[in-house]
């Protein structure tokens, strides 16, 4: 079992602390796709949580088409959730690839 430190901007920090949100998405960086399930997270330095589930993906589109966007981002419609993960992953970054953490708080 691995512990991974994630940074998570505040109103997302939020929707998962609140349990609105419950799949934190990443782009395909050699850290994220070494994690397994049962690691833990520790969110923002403060917050443990474990992984309960991974999904990976080509790319944004493909995990719109399989994930519930209302999971990802709780008051966004999936066409402003797609727009809002390119905002943070330009398109050099979504080519690594997609991971899909559903977590739990520990």
């Amino acid at each position: 079992m691995r512990i991974k430190t994630l940074w998570i901007k505040d109103d997302y920090l939020q929707q998962i602390l609140s349990g609105r949100k419950t799949v934190e998405i990443r782009v395909g960086y050699s850290n994220i796709t070494r994690l397994e399930v049962g690691d833990r997270l520790l969110l923002n330095d403060a917050y443990p949580f474990r992984i309960v589930r991974i999904g990976q993906y080509a790319n944004f589109q493909e995990l719109l088409g399989q994930e519930d966007p209302a999971l990802i981002a709780p008051d966004l419609s999936p066409d402003e959730l797609l727009d809002a993960l390119r905002a943070i992953y330009p398109l050099e970054k979504e080519f690594l690839g997609v991971v899909a953490l559903e977590i739990e708080r520990v």
